[in-house]
């Protein structure tokens, strides 16, 4: 480690403060070198003694390349001091002390062994990314501190990141490291006009930087599709120029093509992803072009499915690509938008636990032992999503009341995710377990799903295709060894497996031959020329949210394969009373037999139970609103009170926004609809009484205190308050006032009433929510133009020494 690098400058600090500290924080820029330092740095430390230091790397070529910088340093081999570990590749020995691993493999080592007993140190390398495995393993990393290894310490590292935030959850001080890069020269090359398409702008930009720069160039590209066309592109268009694309879904050996230089030392241009955007230094590159997009999925947890968007880049997305372009000498930089744009993005890159299908995460978090809200999260995951996945979890089986289940127990021994698990088991037990490995193995390669939407064919296309050969069969054969599957024993039904993995994403054909509706209620849609065109059930795999949905892998369903997968998920089916109001009130009944939303067998039904009729009114309601409830002057203002008593004290009162209502309408409503057999009962109901059931005894009266109905004036008169405007308006004539030198208010004095002063007319004359400020200034003028019109009725020159009175000068009050 002869040459010095930035980081050197900082090693004592950051020794320093872990010797004091749990935790720390390291923010160092692009090329000080923390990556490969840090963990060399720190192995003598006495209290790292005879313990190890692992390291989280996001991608697995940063993670290999890294072990493999640090073994060189010790003048190693990989897997002695230094090895990384990570899916289908172990590269350690009973020697190793530092292991740089993917992200998914900390958080088994988690869940096998909570304690980490032989662990000392993990470090989080690049952890400005975001990504959800990184945001999981430091919530349960600092459990483990808190419960079960109280000397295990903790490093963040990150190039770009906002610590504050971070350095409160850690309780960690923070060092700040300068990087080491050249000075990279700036150019913004937006498109020509809104018809300039992505391929041909950004072969355009790369033409004139071969012409104008010199160096490797590293083109920032949203994902593969991109990168095929522009490759395809620049072959027909450059000679003498190599061309390599650098994408997630490339094997080991053709990443390594990317990275390394050329052996005949041809200029290169490198088409990538953002996996190029931080941890690899790609030797020779001295020209970056950044298309400023990027493409990441997103899971709409009310559809149980996902979709990859195409979005712009974070401000510190940008600054990371852009200094790849000045790691080893002066470089230039391309970016395909405007100055102004790159000003409007977002500061940072958002975290992946937003946009995530969090059903893998929740069952982590159960195997652990804990809930969600039991842990330290840097941000918390969706309570939405973690209800989508709490349910699919049931439905599959692994879960029941919030408890693994025994089939659960078998599940976790896969080290799948459950969709995938739960096929396995399932497979197995069938007697198919050899197809199902297969099948789960090639469900987590999207290069090979990608050759059609029949997975059958993309099954029989794939198998002796070196992707299969290298990626596929490997584990395949690790899941078969870990279940003691030795071959199959029924022949293969990749329908009911994939009906296994996705029950919510069954499809049932309706209408035209693409068209079909899914068991999570959501529509999709089958190419034109898809090979499972008109087939009446399809197991789908993958499916595109969007504007259609679009189902991209399937596998035809037998009805014989359905009957098997609802007995072995019987909790997939649920009794479903439909009915179908007739105009005099009175209703039809049908009774569905129902898988999720899909109708299996209906019946027509003569006599309903009482369940039936609560469950014909809750589904009357929840589809055509509560505006079909009996919403009178006295329901709506006591409505409005109550929404007004949440917004002011929201932990103390119920939340009543129709949402809440119509989510909660078992524990409010239901119990006042029992004997309701005719829509015009609906109309009977005392919503009033409804609506306070929410409400203990002493809170009814604390409600009165705190949004009375009525307010007794100066003058005597008790008058309404109308909630149904905001702010609640008092509505009182002029005269009744008179002496009144405060504001009427509700909430504690917290909410100053809007005062309509009335007219012997009953119209207003004055509408304020400063009642001293009227007398005081306002008064005089409206005293002139009244007095005229209205000379029965009192108009005193000082209205706050004045009497209130209800009645005319010459009518005494009795």
């Amino acid at each position: 480690m002869s040459t010095v690098l930035p980081i050197d400058a900082v090693l004592d600090d950051l020794r320093a403060a872990l010797e004091s500290h749990d935790n720390a924080m390291l923010i160092a820029q692009p090329g000080a070198g923390k990556t490969t330092r840090v963990p060399l740095a720190l192995l003598k430390e006495a209290w790292l003694a005879g313990k190890k230091i692992l390291m989280l790397e996001p991608r697995r070529v940063a993670a290999r390349n890294a072990a493999t910088y640090m073994a060189r340093q010790l003048n190693e081999r990989v897997g002695e001091t230094v090895g990384y570990r990570m899916r289908l590749e172990n590269r350690v020995s009973a020697q190793t002390r530092i292991e740089v691993v993917t992200e998914g493999i900390l958080n088994r080592m988690l869940l096998d062994d909570p304690e980490l007993t032989n662990v000392g140190l993990i470090i989080f390398d690049e952890f400005h990314e975001r990504n959800l495995a990184s945001d999981q393993g430091l919530a349960l990393c600092l459990q483990a501190q808190q419960v079960f290894n109280p000397e295990l310490k903790l490093l963040v590292m990150s190039a770009t990141l906002d610590a504050l935030e971070l350095a409160k959850l850690l309780n960690a001080p923070v060092i700040e490291s300068d990087g080491r890069s050249f000075a990279v020269e700036t150019h913004y090359r937006p498109a020509r006009d809104a018809n300039e398409r992505l391929v041909p702008h950004v072969c355009r930009v790369i033409g004139e930087a071969m012409r104008d720069t010199e160096g490797d160039i590293l083109v920032f590209l949203p994902g593969a599709g991109e990168i095929t066309r522009v490759q395809d592109s620049l072959i027909e268009s450059t000679r003498d120029i190599r061309i390599t694309p650098l994408h997630g879904q490339l094997n080991d050996k053709e990443q390594k093509l990317a990275l390394n230089p050329d052996d005949n030392g041809q200029r290169k241009v490198i088409l990538a992803t953002n996996i190029a955007e931080s941890s690899v230094t790609i030797d020779g590159v001295r020209v970056v072009i950044d298309c400023g997009l990027e493409k990441r999925i997103r899971f709409r947890a009310a559809l149980g499915m996902q979709e990859l968007v195409t979005q712009h880049i974070s401000v510190a997305s940008a600054v990371q690509r852009a200094g790849r372009a000045g790691r080893q000498a002066p470089g230039v930089c391309y970016r395909l938008f405007t100055e102004t744009s790159m000003q409007q993005r977002p500061a940072h890159i958002r975290p992946e636990v937003n946009d995530a299908d969090l059903a893998p995460l929740l069952l982590d978090i159960v195997q652990w032992g804990a809930s969600a809200d039991e842990l330290d999260w840097l941000t918390p995951p969706p309570k939405g999503h973690l209800s989508q996945a709490q349910d699919l979890l049931s439905m599959l089986g692994i879960l029941q009341d919030q408890q693994l289940t025994d089939h659960g127990q078998r599940c976790l021994t896969t080290g799948l995710e459950p969709r995938l698990a739960n096929m396995l088991i399932r497979g197995k037990a069938a007697g198919f377990g050899k197809s199902a490995s297969e099948l789960a193995a090639l469900l987590q390669e999207p290069a090979l799903l990608r050759q059609g939407d029949d997975i059958e064919r993309v099954l029989q296309q794939a198998r002796g295709s070196s992707h299969w050969k290298s990626r596929v069969a490997p584990m395949a054969q690790r899941l078969m060894q870990k279940l003691n599957i030795q071959k199959d024993t029924s022949p293969a039904d990749t329908g009911f497996l994939l009906g296994c993995a996705f029950p919510d994403r069954i499809g049932q054909k309706r209408g035209a031959d693409t068209q079909y509706l899914l068991a999570s209620g959501a529509g999709a849609t089958l190419p034109d020329n898809s090979a499972l065109l008109g087939q009446t059930w399809l197991a789908c795999a993958d499916i595109t949210a969007g504007q259609p949905n679009r189902i991209r892998t399937a596998a035809t369903l037998s009805e014989q394969a359905l009957s098997q997968l609802t007995e072995l998920h019987p909790h997939m089916l649920s009794r479903h009373i439909d009915v179908r109001w007739l105009d005099n009130g009175q209703l039809q009944a049908q009774e569905h037999q129902r898988l999720g939303k899909l109708i299996l067998s209906a019946k027509k039904l003569v006599t309903m139970s009482t369940d039936d009729w609560q469950q014909a009114w809750r589904d009357l309601i929840l589809t055509k609103g509560l505006k079909v409830l009996n919403w009178d002057d006295s329901a709506t203002n006591l409505l409005s009170r109550l929404r007004l008593a949440h917004e002011f004290q929201p932990e103390r009162w119920p939340d009543v926004s129709d949402e809440a209502l119509l989510t909660a309408l078992d524990d409010w409503l239901m119990p006042f609809l029992t004997s309701a057999r005719h829509q015009r009962d609906l109309k009977k109901l005392n919503l009033c009484d409804a609506l306070l059931s929410q409400l203990e005894w002493d809170q009814q009266q604390g409600l009165a205190s705190l949004v009375p109905t009525h307010i007794t004036v100066p003058s005597g008169s008790n008058i309404r308050i109308d909630y149904r405007q905001n702010p609640p308006v008092l509505a009182v004539k002029l005269q009744e006032m008179f002496g009144f030198e405060g504001q009427p208010s509700i909430l504690n004095g917290q909410l100053p009433l809007m005062i309509h002063l009335l007219s012997p007319a009953q119209r207003p004359v004055q509408v304020t929510q400063d009642l001293p400020h009227f007398w005081r200034h306002t008064y005089a003028d409206v005293r002139k133009d009244m007095r005229g019109r209205y000379p029965k009725h009192p108009w005193p020159e000082d209205p706050l020494s004045a009497e209130a009175t209800r009645f005319t000068k010459r009518r005494p009050e009795s």
